[in-house]
């Protein structure tokens, strides 16, 4: 599911330095290439952006990114403990706004970068169908669902291909296998309408799907991060279209 995040790694819009054709914005400090401390540039850097970038910039092509508008996501799978299809269907996704930024990794000879980051709460609400069993019981049902992802850890990596244009002779970044993984410290998940409506029926599994919400997050988390490192991908791809490498990662500033 790779075509629709996050989001944030605007962390690397903290080592650009200028765009083809168009002058970076006033709140994107560049770092050098040839920094000796260019992770902890990047860093700062992009500490100091995210809170203006969050909102989006159409000059850019970045969407707003609090929430973010994730148009599907689906688990289907069969194992000892799950054997069901989860289908999420407009579902948008809160708490990009309150990222904080642990780490940034650039390793510009093995075109290779990685990002540390933390949510402290990630709110995702959706239109579901569910059908299948969890833990050996029964579920079903159609209706409206929330998940909440509390103090999560998420990284971001990504390697990159270096491109010539040949409009201008240029070389720009290609970003590509981008992976996101979530790790979070607690969840609360609830789904309306279960079995029919049926409250009783219902309210336990709402109740049994919390009390064993590590199970639930192992499947559904990487679904998720699937979905953010989409959304990822498309803003990278869209900015890196407008920034020449030499301009990304200058040799000073």
């Amino acid at each position: 599911m790779e075509t629709s995040e996050l989001l944030l790694l605007l962390t690397l819009l903290g080592a650009w330095s200028g765009a083809d054709s168009l002058k970076l914005p006033h709140y994107i400090k560049p770092c050098s290439r040839n920094d000796p401390d260019l992770n902890a540039c990047a860093k700062q850097h992009a500490i100091q952006a995210i809170p203006q970038f969050i909102n989006g910039d159409p000059k850019y092509k970045v969407p707003p990114l609090d929430p973010i508008l994730i148009e599907e996501l689906s688990v289907a799978q069969g194992s000892s403990n799950f054997g069901l299809f989860f289908l999420a269907r407009n579902a948008t996704l809160w708490g990009l706004k309150d990222v904080q930024v642990k780490d940034v990794r650039i390793d510009l000879q093995k075109h290779r970068i990685e990002y540390d980051l933390f949510f402290p709460v990630l709110d995702v609400q959706f239109r579901y169908n569910v059908s299948g069993k969890v833990l050996i019981l029964p579920i079903r049902g159609d209706g409206q669902g929330n998940i909440v992802l509390k103090d999560s850890s998420v990284n971001v990596g990504y390697d990159y291909d270096r491109v010539r244009k040949e409009s201008n002779g240029k070389e720009y970044v290609l970003p590509k296998d981008l992976k996101l993984s979530i790790d979070a410290k607690g969840m609360t998940i609830h789904l309306d309408n279960l079995f029919n409506g049926d409250k009783f029926l219902g309210d336990n599994m709402n109740t049994f799907l919390n009390e064993n919400w590590k199970d639930v997050l192992a499947d559904v988390g990487p679904t998720i991060g699937e979905a953010m490192a989409q959304v990822i991908t498309i803003i990278l791809s869209n900015i890196f279209q407008l920034v020449p490498y030499d301009e990304a990662f200058p040799d000073k500033v």
